[in-house]
């Protein structure tokens, strides 16, 4: 059924496995798709009670948004069309109706980051970072998580800096629940699902639906909204210098060379 992910059920625990590995499970407009597909059926289906989503590999759980094996867009209607895109999937496993578990290992960055937090638990290796380096190349992550996550002066730093935190850092400030050997990540995150799994399913949703009207009251669903149409305006924008070398060099030199000219400048000693 699926070229980019898998979807296995154990019991009363389903598991969805981002599988591309070779591209650091980047989010192509194929994985995207499958995703909504296996949200749609593990939430529909009566029988699972928790989901934990894991990743393949160990360098990546996820690197973002394909910006390699994707066609760029020709329009501003194609990049909202893409910015909506992404950020609709990642907002329907926040609203998914059933206790959600992310399993990381590796980095997870941009909308890879977003996926490794949007859990309502995160189990994470030892080897795990997260990221959001969206501001090197001028745009923004697909949705506004930090903020329901984490501290102003946190929040502020990996925005504007695109500086990553590893494992004990993303721990102890809250950010993931446990932090184990890489080897165990998938275990422990499928250990903490049934265990949850023991309660019914009606109490689990009751549980998650009122956390999320919580945060909702609080303003995080029209949040997102704005945030979308910040997105599409920096993603679409022109004649800024810095990103317009950024695109020079990626045509011309290719994705490595991007990343160096993006990273180089904000390394520090």
């Amino acid at each position: 059924m699926f070229e980019d992910i898998r979807v296995e059920r154990d019991d009363q625990v389903a598991v969805i496995t981002l599988a591309r590995p070779s591209a650091l499970n980047a989010l192509r407009r194929q994985t995207v798709i499958e995703l909504n597909r296996a949200i749609e059926d593990v939430e529909s289906d009566p029988a699972v009670k928790v989901v934990v989503l894991a990743a393949d590999g160990e360098r990546a759980f996820s690197s973002g948004v394909d910006l390699v094996n994707d066609p760029a867009p020709t329009s501003t209607m194609e990049v909202d069309a893409i910015a909506q895109r992404n950020a609709r999937m990642i907002e329907r496993l926040w609203y998914l109706d059933k206790p959600l578990i992310t399993a990381v290992k590796g980095v997870a960055l941009a909308a890879g980051c977003n996926l490794a937090l949007i859990g309502d638990l995160t189990i994470c290796g030892r080897s795990a970072s997260f990221g959001e380096p969206e501001i090197r190349h001028g745009t923004l992550s697909p949705l506004l998580l930090l903020p329901w996550l984490t501290h102003f002066k946190l929040m502020n730093h990996m925005y504007l800096t695109g500086d990553s935190v590893d494992a004990d850092e993303a721990y102890r400030l809250g950010l993931v629940n446990r932090v184990v050997a890489d080897d165990a990540v998938d275990r422990e995150a499928l250990a903490l699902a049934h265990r949850i799994a023991n309660a019914p399913l009606l109490t689990l949703q009751s549980v998650k639906r009122s956390v999320r009207m919580m945060l909702d009251t609080q303003g995080f669903k029209g949040l997102q909204m704005g945030h979308r149409f910040a997105d599409t305006l920096v993603l679409d924008s022109t004649g800024l210098p810095e990103r317009d070398r950024l695109r020079e060099i990626r045509a011309k030199d290719g994705f490595r060379a991007f990343l160096a000219a993006r990273d180089t400048p904000y390394q520090t000693s």
